[in-house]
């Protein structure tokens, strides 16, 4: 199987950072473009359980997170290596699983959350949206 398109979904985390490490190394052993994305998510600037949205503020500050995390995703990625960076406002796993069918991505590079079980049954996992809707490869990274 060849890659050519390789998405890793990073949210400023321990693994994701793995994650990208792993992309990093995939990309350059393929000769693959490297797609990374942060998603400013709605979801952190809303009660989601009253259904409750924040001020623009507090839209902007969720932006302005997923904004510093790429400027500092962008300093680990070697000179050379063709690289996309994506930022998205929305909710994490459409916006990845849409980025899929964007850019033909042939592979996705993900850290999971971490999340305990009760959190996830809650909240959702975004790695287990995505494995159950796209029909790519979802490589998980602890």
């Amino acid at each position: 199987m060849q890659f050519k398109k390789i998405l890793v979904p990073v949210d400023g985390s321990g693994t994701a950072d793995n994650a990208l490490r792993y992309g990093v190394e995939m990309a350059k052993t393929y000769g693959a473009q490297l797609f990374v994305t942060v998603v400013a998510d709605i979801g952190k600037a809303a009660y989601p359980l009253m259904q409750v949205n924040l001020d623009r503020n507090g839209f902007a500050s969720v932006r302005e997170k997923a904004e510093a995390v790429m400027e500092r995703i962008k300093k680990q990625i070697p000179q050379g290596l063709p690289f996309t960076p994506i930022i998205r406002t929305g909710v994490p796993g459409s916006v990845i699983t849409s980025l899929v069918d964007e850019e033909n991505i042939d592979v996705i590079i993900m850290g999971n959350s971490g999340k305990g079980s009760l959190s996830s049954f809650i909240m959702g996992s975004v790695s287990q949206y995505v494995i159950h809707h796209v029909k790519v490869p979802v490589l998980i990274i602890k």
